[in-house]
């Protein structure tokens, strides 16, 4: 991706950051999952949610099981979702304490691979480098 694309890609990042944070502040996942929890909330039983995906209840309860575990697909999550008349909504934000925004997220990135690129090249002098890090191309000069 070049550069002036990854900006305005990291600026729109950035300009969600804060919600996606009070997102995720307040939605807190069911010990059990959202699947059961949102099933047995609406009253329906996971005989009729199996119909309506066409599978059978054991199907439909091994999702609830994989979603609890952390271990369910998205499209299946989806699906189960679309039949409860629900919709998942799923986002990635930087780590509290690690970074406050995607930018310092980037920079983090930047300085790591930075370090990578010396000693990869310390290596190379020394007949030992792995070869797998991608040059990176300097940043042109700025006025």
């Amino acid at each position: 991706m070049n550069d002036g694309i990854r900006d305005i890609v990291l600026k729109g990042l950035d300009q969600q950051v804060g919600a996606l944070r009070s997102a995720r502040a307040a939605a807190r996942r069911p010990v059990r999952g959202w699947l059961r929890a949102v099933r047995e909330s609406s009253g329906a039983t996971q005989a009729g949610l199996a119909a309506k995906l066409g599978m059978t209840r054991q199907s439909y309860a091994q999702l609830e099981t994989a979603e609890a575990r952390r271990a369910i697909s998205l499209k299946s999550l989806q699906r189960a979702a679309e039949a409860m008349e629900c919709e998942v909504v799923y986002f990635v934000v930087p780590r509290a304490g690690v970074a406050e925004s995607f930018a310092d997220l980037a920079a983090r990135h930047k300085l790591a691979r930075a370090y990578l690129a010396a000693t990869e090249h310390s290596m190379a002098l020394e007949g030992q480098a792995v070869g797998d890090l991608k040059p990176v191309r300097p940043a042109p000069p700025t006025a």
